[in-house]
């Protein structure tokens, strides 16, 4: 394992990171970087705005609404866009055009009736509780905006195969039109909630999965056995990645539903408004593996596994350095930003500095992970995942009865440094193991 991190040092120190990411195409990775920013001041924006505007137990149920649209997004990461993401590269072209077809077909056939279901629940729950006026609108507005999500990820994650970034730019610029035009207009008619919230991300997302159908994207008729075939291969791969997944979702979720349950929406609406100042370094991360695994399982397939390790090291090392300045400047501004906000969430000072260290681990830990899903290991990385989970979640529920609210980050950050560490460990035997 010292090895591994010798020779992480030794490009930095060397200097090649940058050597490194300019011969791996760095105007395409910078692209899809400033795209994902679009998107992270979009999310940073509507959030803001949502707990300024909003009341903090509509806040709070918006935050409980888009985290269920994330836990789908998430499943649906991880049994159809990851394997595709390392799989396509394996195959032949007519059998990319097969694959990919089957694949958006076959994800209508999984996630809509889960989508009627989770609909149809909140919808009898507003019945049970005689609120089913408020309870039915959420349920149809959580089902096309959920949809609309799942089906733009889809497209967005074939330009990421592509790697063509310029229409990922278009994509994101698309989505964060009408949630900019949307959110000034409920503003001004004094209409924020988290029903009216979620209506703008979903015309933004509806814009954005327009554009992304569009542009030279593998096509093909797809039959029954088509669907079934594509499918079932990932499902090989895909098992262990919605292990894992679940295991993040636990981890990453879970914790709302343990601080509403424990504290209430109140201070749930606090945590989360702290998160938001880093939530753009979260979501970097995030379209930064994709672009990691789309380069790298390229990369590894072309057995150009030395640069490959080179590669993301580099990237490791750029994203690092971008998460020191991004917090510097929360740091700083911190004080004007919760002035912003209202003195409702006066108190949230310490929170901020929690979330910048659980951003520190979360990067090292979403960019080791990519490796993983590159080299298709993801029985290992399912099984360290929910060691990573376990422990959060215990931790939680321990450290918020001892020190209170900040107990639910310190408990995640906990979880992502275990999985972190365990993840190390992995990425160096894999690094033995193919350099042998």
């Amino acid at each position: 394992m010292s090895r591994y991190f010798n020779n992480a040092r030794n490009i930095v120190a060397n200097g090649k990171m940058f050597e490194v990411l300019f011969r791996n195409e760095l105007r395409k990775i910078i692209t899809a970087i400033l795209s994902q920013g679009i998107l992270s001041v979009s999310n940073f924006v509507i959030g803001i705005l949502m707990a300024k505007y909003a009341s903090k137990s509509e806040y709070g149920m918006y935050v409980v609404l888009f985290s269920f649209i994330g836990i789908l997004g998430g499943y649906q990461g991880g049994l159809i866009n990851a394997p595709l993401m390392a799989l396509v590269n394996t195959k032949k072209e007519e059998e990319k055009r097969i694959y990919v077809s089957s694949l958006s077909a076959g994800k209508n056939f999984l996630f809509v009736p889960v989508l009627f279901l989770i609909s149809s629940a909140m919808i009898l729950y507003g019945f049970v509780n005689h609120v089913q006026g408020y309870y039915i609108k959420e349920g149809i507005v959580v089902f096309l905006v959920a949809f609309l999500y799942l089906s733009k990820e889809f497209f967005r994650t074939l330009h990421y195969v592509l790697m063509d970034t310029n229409a990922i730019f278009r994509i994101d610029l698309a989505n964060v039109v009408p949630v900019f035009a949307g959110m000034a207009l409920l503003i001004h008619l004094d209409a924020v909630s988290s029903l009216t919230g979620l209506l703008v991300l979903g015309f933004g997302y509806f814009a954005a999965y327009l554009l992304s159908r569009r542009g030279d994207l593998y096509y093909a008729p797809v039959t029954g056995a088509s669907i079934k075939i594509a499918l079932k291969e990932n499902w090989d791969h895909g098992k262990w990645v919605l292990l894992g997944v679940s295991s993040s979702l636990v981890q990453d979720r879970g914790y709302l539903y343990i601080v509403t349950a424990l504290l209430g929406l109140g201070t749930l609406a606090e945590i989360s408004a702290a998160r938001l100042f880093m939530m753009p370094i979260g979501l970097l991360a995030f379209s930064s593996a994709r672009i990691a695994v789309a380069k790298g399982s390229k990369m590894v397939s072309l057995k150009e596994n030395k640069e490959y390790q080179e590669f993301i090291f580099s990237f490791i090392s750029v994203l690092l350095i971008i998460w020191f300045l991004y917090f510097l400047f929360v740091l700083l501004a911190s004080n004007m930003f919760i002035e912003f906000l209202g003195g409702k969430y006066s108190n949230t000072q310490n929170l901020i500095y929690l979330w910048g260290a659980f951003f520190f681990v979360y990067i090292v830990r979403v960019l080791l992970g990519t490796v993983m899903v590159v080299y298709r290991e993801f029985r290992r990385q399912a099984n360290y995942d929910m060691v990573g989970t376990v422990l959060a979640i215990i931790s939680c529920f321990v450290l918020i009865n001892i020190v209170g609210r900040i107990g639910a980050i310190i408990s995640l950050i906990i979880g992502e440094t275990a999985t972190m560490i365990l993840y190390v460990k992995m990425v160096a035997d894999k690094k033995n193991e193919v350099n042998q």
